[in-house]
């Protein structure tokens, strides 16, 4: 705050200038701490202007004590005048500070201003202008203190122009709010019944020879144009080309399974020029190829409604509530006039512009050209290309990955796919490295597709820090398995499919932990696994870290290796309103939940699920009762701390835990183990990764204290589970969504399993008491010295 002494000080200065230079008229220039202020734009001529400060503590005035409500109330409801239409009100105060702030130049430059906000048929107002600054700060006011000198922030005085009424958010009061962009447009095509969309009978489309029964709606789409949909779909193409998330996608009777909730960015399908495919429009009713012959260049697509109780995960997990669905709040760009036209499909909604919520999926043209120039290359057939794919967390890899995933199921029957990400994997729950084989791309999230691996190792945590030896052992197993069963196995296919089925190319997603121990890691599975392709994604260095440009695409040969380096995608457009946490709960209670085909059709084929089972919880599904005598032939424990664990206590940890169903090639029963106990051994290794593989998980919902039983929930069929011997209890554990029981009472009070929530165990409802109650707070920001 200016003293007033300083401010009498520099008073008495400008005075002594302007009595020295009386000729001149120059402008008298405020000392930099004083603020100048805007007379209106429709006066003309200026007047000097006055500005009060709080009185000091030097002069001996008392302060007015406490008004009672009674009188402020009173005097409020006097139309008191403002202080700038009082005139010179406070001329005649003894404490005021005269400065003359109009000059010729300051009222050009205001005039100026003026005349270039009338020509761009802005609003000007007649009220007095208002006092913004370059940091948004609040408007400068009478009873706030002058600033001091010492402060470096420029202020700045302009007019506030008038916006429309309707252009900031209805629900929002706050004027200083800035104005964001104006979205951009998902949607082009504008249905119109019996022209571009055609409602199709269970006949027609069991003509078309679809895979799926229900009923469904052609939807012809001019080149060019765009649609953008909200929900679950099943698309098939049977005329022209589309593009769906990156990927181009011909005429054939396959149905592509489409999940876009809100969660993810959503994918926005885009009619392309026609490829050299066949076209199977002939089999369309007559009234819609009369209509394609008047379009040339069109694309037909067919969208059904898929019924997988995959909706009922928001009832699990309640942070997903209605996530394939729009959002209930008004969005600022939504326009309220004109609804949002209905397709006619439940479950499916269209998206016209991008909100807050719902983002689209865009693909970076560097992406574009690393991907066109990675799947497009003439490798030769007997030596499949491997793809390692590596980058910090939070930068789009997993996206990433689905690309490319996608673009090579285009090229080849079969694409082999390895897990190395312990905290985000993409087919199944966190705490696996698996090795997938995928034969139909995928369109959604990682919830939506959990599969059954074709070999993998239960490592139990979300990252290898507890245990880096022997996820590197598992990693190195998988690279094995892979080369020696998997990259030349031939398997019968269809003969209408040109596509490559003699070799299966191996994409490999590492870890987002690049720095320490996490970075030593991914470099030595890089240098196991001779990759031919090696994607960099930079992305937003984390917090504390400095941050390094966005780099530009470039392609070397180094090593017999085409490395690409490319940028991140922004956080705002990879999924930004649910966090890892987030996304990994609702992996595992999508596991759980899940209903798996119950064979496979083929041995290197795997099984995804295809349905969810949501109408019970957790709490109240039938387990299986097994005897843990005869089933199981060893408990391990693995992380940190567990070799801790006491024979006597194995059952406590068991009780409630998530296991990991591992079959062993060797005999795993320990010597040491009484007949009569749980067979768990204090401090025993996990299984040799070269002779095992973990089928699936489990949750242990009870264990028995004095006879050899326990209940067990899982999805793994029955034919994986007599080969599963062995119990694998790592650091992961159960949400606390799967333990709640999300049915409702007669009463109207939710429990779990019929026992009311004050006396469920183990569960507490509130805010917790005592020592170590609140959140952990953890600083991430801290540097070692030779980092500043």
């Amino acid at each position: 705050m200016l003293s007033a002494f300083a401010a009498r000080k520099a008073a008495k200065e400008a005075a002594a200038i302007q009595n020295a230079t009386p000729e001149s008229h120059l402008p008298i220039s405020p000392p930099p701490s004083i603020i100048k202020p805007v007379q209106s734009p429709t006066h003309t001529t200026s007047k000097p202007a006055l500005l009060k400060r709080r009185p000091s503590a030097s002069i001996s005035t008392p302060r007015p004590t406490k008004r009672k409500k009674e009188k402020t109330k009173s005097r409020l409801e006097k139309k008191t005048p403002r202080y700038f239409e009082g005139g010179d009100a406070f001329k005649a105060g003894d404490d005021v500070i005269e400065v003359d702030s109009s000059s010729d130049s300051d009222s050009e430059h205001d005039m100026m201003q003026l005349e270039d906000l009338q020509q761009n048929n802005i609003h000007v107002p007649n009220e007095p202008a208002q006092l913004i600054t370059r940091q948004n700060k609040r408007a400068w006011y009478p009873s706030r203190p002058l600033p001091d000198s010492s402060d470096d922030e420029e202020e700045v005085v302009a007019s506030e122009p008038q916006l429309p009424e309707d252009f900031y958010d209805h629900n929002q009061t706050d004027n200083s709010a800035r104005v964001d962009s104006e979205p951009s447009i998902l949607s082009t095509f504008q249905p119109v019944t019996d022209r571009n969309i055609f409602h199709l009978s269970e006949d027609e489309m069991h003509t078309l020879g679809l895979e799926l029964t229900a009923p469904g709606a052609a939807l012809i789409l001019a080149p060019g144009e765009t649609i953008t949909l909200l929900g679950i779909y099943g698309i098939t193409i049977v005329r022209g080309s589309i593009s769906l998330l990156g990927v181009n996608l011909s005429p054939s009777k396959t149905t592509h399974r489409v999940f876009a909730p809100r969660s993810a960015p959503v994918p926005v399908i885009r009619c392309e020029p026609p490829g050299p495919s066949t076209s199977v429009s002939s089999l369309l009713p007559s009234h819609i190829l009369t209509l394609l012959d008047k379009k040339p260049g069109s694309a037909v697509i067919i969208l059904q409604y898929l019924d997988t109780g995959v909706e009922g995960l928001g009832r699990v997990c309640r942070v997903f509530d209605g996530v394939f669905q729009p959002s209930q709040p008004r969005s600022r760009w939504r326009d309220l006039s004109s609804p949002t036209p209905s397709l006619g499909i439940p479950g499916v909604h269209m998206v016209i512009r991008s909100l807050k919520e719902v983002q689209p999926f865009i693909l970076p043209e560097t992406w574009r050209t690393a991907l066109d120039g990675a799947c497009t290359t003439s490798d030769n057939p007997l030596d499949p290309p491997i793809y390692l794919i590596k980058g910090a967390k939070k930068s789009g890899k997993s996206t990433f990955v689905r690309t490319l995933l996608n673009r090579l199921l285009g090229r080849y029957q079969r694409v082999a796919f390895l897990e190395c990400d312990l905290g985000q994997s993409e087919f199944t729950p966190g705490g696996m490295v698996a090795l997938h084989i995928i034969e139909l791309p995928v369109f959604g999230p990682p919830f939506t597709h959990q599969s059954l691996p074709y070999r993998a190792h239960y490592v139990g945590s979300t990252a290898p820090r507890s245990n880096p030896s022997h996820y590197l052992a598992a990693v190195q197993a998988l690279i094995e398995t892979y080369k020696l069963d998997i990259q030349f196995a031939a398997s019968p296919s269809s003969s209408n499919d040109t596509r490559l089925a003699d070799s299966i190319p191996l994409i490999v997603n590492t870890m987002g932990w690049t720095k320490g121990l996490g970075a030593d890691l991914n470099g030595k599975i890089e240098e196991s696994l001779g990759a031919s392709d090696l994607f960099d994604i930079v992305g937003v260095e984390e917090k504390g870290w400095p941050s390094v440009p966005p780099p530009t695409y470039s392609q070397s040969q180094t090593q017999s290796a085409r490395q690409y380096e490319l940028e991140g995608i922004p956080a705002e457009l990879v999924g930004t309103h649910y966090n890892a946490i987030d996304q990994r709960n609702l992996a595992i209670l999508s596991y759980f939940h899940s209903v798996f085909p119950s064979a496979k059709h083929s041995h290197l084929s795997q099984l995804t699920t295809q349905s969810w089972n949501t109408s019970l919880p957790l709490c109240a599904c039938y387990p299986y009762e097994i005897d843990w005598s005869q089933a199981f032939d060893q408990v391990v424990l693995s992380g940190a701390g567990y070799e801790d664990v006491a024979p006597s206590e194995i059952g406590r940890v068991l009780n409630g835990a998530i296991v990991g169903l591992v079959g062993c090639d060797e005999n795993t029963v320990p010597e040491t183990c009484e007949p009569s106990k749980i067979p768990y051994t204090q401090g025993s290794s996990p299984p040799n990764p070269a002779t095992s593989t973990c089928h699936g998980l489990a949750l242990i919902r009870g264990v028995a204290p004095n006879t050899p039983l326990m209940h067990i929930l899982t999805p793994t069929p029955p034919s994986l589970l007599q080969n599963s011997r062995l119990l694998v209890k790592g650091e992961l554990e159960l949400p606390v969504w799967g333990m709640l029981d999300f049915r409702v009472s007669d009463d109207g009070e939710a429990g779990v399993a019929g026992v009311e929530r004050a006396r469920v165990p183990f569960l507490q409802w509130g805010k917790g008491e005592g020592l170590g109650s609140e959140r952990r707070r953890v600083r991430r920001n801290l540097m070692r010295k030779g980092q500043m």
